[in-house]
């Protein structure tokens, strides 16, 4: 076995501005390498962002252009099918020992499938080279891959090496049913979240199959990091998945020590997870949600406590899934905390369900999802549980869509409740509603918000910090729909201080819910 220091090779890094973009970028090979440094990426396989949105011909030589002699930086060609003679472009590739082409089927709108791409793959496959297919999905819940025609390119061309960016957890029922009979196709892991997923498919003698990445600079390369790093792996297959199996994909020497070996995932004594689910959800390839799974997944990613609302709940069964937390508060006191969910649009049952756990202790706060309850929180079904709320000064956590004006008018119409807004406010690629939200949260004291499924952009944590304050931010995963580990990342592996990092994973959490 080897006893070289592990480290990571990022098969999805990004350099260059793209047009759309308001969140930080890479203007040149000196930028992506301190990023990479202050990560701990040892290599990345690097693409332009000029070559995805405009022109490739340009892009790609811009590209070397960025990247000359710098050995920890691996170029990644751009390509259009049919654009050029297959054999124009393979030669030009050899002759700038180029090792990978990335497609972009949706930006360039082309085919995937055979009838389209079958000439370039074989062409690629001929030489050895790599071919990165990126959809450009459009989110964490979605599955915009188009399988079928992975699948019919897998098997058209059975040499072909395969890599598939950006795979969901949306996308296991659709790779599950053939990934077995291509052994050519490869997933790359930056957005594949689902608590305990990589685990599986390596335990199903996938793990040669699996890619790191990390979408740099969109993404925080730390979340997916500790996500692999904190699942129950032996040494081997995580380093494979790190680091051995994109280097013997593009077929580079295993002889040179590491630049940067990777950085050692930090231990913090307390951790207070305040967004986490019981219960599935068909969307995603989660999890069971049961409190005793959730409570291993606790244990295996350092997580103290945890703060719970059911998935039942937060649709149509509300008694049924508060019963379920009930339970698990009392099974596993002091680990496991809950919300009342309730739905404002049933004031019978609301009213049931508060006298009915009044004065339990085991929950903690209330939550509302307006999101899936289809309310908005200025409704007048709502002013009964808000009004509750305040009188008693229970904190509040809500999934409401964004709206600046109605957040503050609800926070100081009723100062005695605590308001944490899920999700940032659902804060986007360019986060322009989640610096809004932050800015208000400085200046209205019963106004929070929680990091869950926020899907860590890079940099963004430190833009909150100096926004709305370190007190003013809690740690949330929204497990199980995402592992503990991917939204541990962007804090672990942020910029910020020490003491600011324990105040956003436990102390904040602490003195709002009165946590012992």
């Amino acid at each position: 076995m080897s006893t070289k220091p592990l480290a990571a090779f990022d098969a999805n890094v990004r350099l260059g501005r793209l047009a759309n973009s308001r969140g930080p970028w890479f203007r040149g090979a000196d930028e992506l390498l301190a990023a990479m440094d202050e990560l701990g990426v040892d290599r990345a396989l690097v693409y332009g962002a000029l070559a995805k949105e405009s022109d490739v011909l340009r892009g790609n030589a811009l590209l070397q252009e960025q990247i000359q002699g710098e050995a920890r930086l691996i170029p990644c060609w751009v390509g259009i099918p049919n654009r050029e003679p297959c054999r124009d472009l393979i030669a030009r590739m050899r002759e700038h020992s180029i090792p990978a082409l990335r497609l972009f089927p949706q930006t360039s709108h082309f085919s995937i499938r055979p009838w389209c791409c079958e000439a370039l793959a074989k062409a690629l496959s001929e030489e050895g080279k790599v071919l990165m297919v990126d959809f450009d999905g459009p989110g964490w819940s979605n599955d915009g891959i188009d399988w079928e025609g992975i699948q019919q390119l897998c098997l058209a061309v059975p040499e072909l090496k395969l890599v598939v960016c950006g795979v969901t957890m949306a996308s296991p029922p659709n790779y599950e049913a053939f990934i077995r009979q291509c052994p050519n196709l490869h997933l790359e892991i930056s957005e594949l979240v689902s608590p305990g997923e990589i685990k599986r498919l390596v335990e199903a003698g996938l793990g040669l199959q699996l890619i790191f990445g990390s979408n740099l600079p969109k993404r925080h390369a730390g979340a997916a990091l500790t996500m692999v790093g904190l699942e129950n792996l032996k040494a081997e297959a995580r380093d494979l998945i790190l680091n051995g199996n994109l280097q013997r994909l593009l077929m580079l020497s295993e002889e040179n020590e590491p630049v940067v070996p990777i950085r050692e995932i930090p231990h913090f004594p307390d951790v207070v997870d305040t967004h986490v689910h019981f219960g599935g959800w068909n969307y995603s390839a989660a999890a069971s949600g049961r409190p005793a799974d959730t409570v291993r997944d606790m244990d295996r990613c350092g997580i103290q406590s945890a703060i719970v609302t059911s998935l039942w709940s937060c649709f149509g069964e509300v008694p049924l899934g508060n019963a379920d937390v009930a339970e698990a508060t009392k099974a596993f006191p002091g680990r496991i905390y809950g919300y009342l969910t309730l739905d404002p649009k049933h004031p019978d049952e609301f009213r049931e369900q508060i006298d009915r756990y009044r004065g339990d202790p085991g929950f903690r706060g209330i939550k509302l999802h307006c999101g899936t309850h289809g309310i908005r929180l200025n409704d007048p079904q709502c002013r009964e549980i808000l009004e509750f709320a305040n009188e008693k000064k229970i904190p509040l956590l809500i999934h409401e869509e964004f709206d600046l004006p109605e957040w503050k008018d609800l926070c100081l119409s009723h100062p005695d409740a605590t308001f944490i807004v899920a999700h940032v406010g659902g804060g986007g690629p360019d986060h322009a509603p989640a610096r809004e939200l932050a800015r208000l949260s400085r200046t209205v004291d019963n106004l929070y918000f929680d990091l869950a499924a926020t899907r860590n952009f890079y940099g963004f944590l430190e833009d909150l910090v100096e926004l709305a304050g370190p007190e003013k931010i809690l740690y949330g995963s929204d497990h199980p729909l995402m592992d503990f580990g991917f939204e541990l990342g962007q804090i672990f592996f942020s910029g910020i201080g020490e003491a600011e990092k324990q105040m956003i994973l436990s102390g904040n959490a602490r003195r709002i819910f009165k946590l012992n």
